[in-house]
């Protein structure tokens, strides 16, 4: 598996993958969506041979990197691409990588596992939806 670069090409692949980060409330496979990020070189795919089994979305601004869309169809990948983030803001000399993440995405055991010791919980923060904030200094 490697990371690399989104192109164009990836588009219709990234766009199945953030289906599964879709609610009633939030669509977030829609082009309109992915094209800024892949114009800001922020968006990542994970790809095992050919196929992209997975994708990361950054947004680096100032001193801090939050991690905007992850997503991953291998067991392993969110893992991969969370190191991948973590060498990114290492090479850049960004202290700071966090998230955002729904309740409902059950994602507090994996972020824990990853490092990230920051939680804290937001009722009602995004969209209407409760969710955790993870955050985790780079060193």
């Amino acid at each position: 598996m490697i990371v690399k670069e989104a192109r164009k090409k990836h588009v219709k692949e990234i766009s199945d993958l953030l289906k599964d980060l879709e609610t009633e409330r939030i669509t977030l496979s829609e082009e309109e969506y992915i094209a800024p990020l892949l114009k800001r070189k922020s968006l990542y795919v994970l790809v095992d041979g050919k196929k992209v089994i997975g994708m990361i979305g950054l947004d680096i601004k100032e001193m801090s990197c939050e991690i905007v869309y992850l997503v991953s169809h291998k067991k392993s990948g969110g893992t991969t691409l969370i190191k991948f983030a973590e060498k990114l803001c290492k090479k850049r000399k960004i202290p700071k990588l966090w998230c955002w993440s729904l309740t409902g995405y059950n994602a507090s055991g994996f972020y824990s596992k990853m490092g990230f010791n920051e939680q804290y919980f937001m009722k009602k923060q995004w969209f209407d939806e409760n969710c955790y904030y993870f955050g985790k200094l780079i060193t």
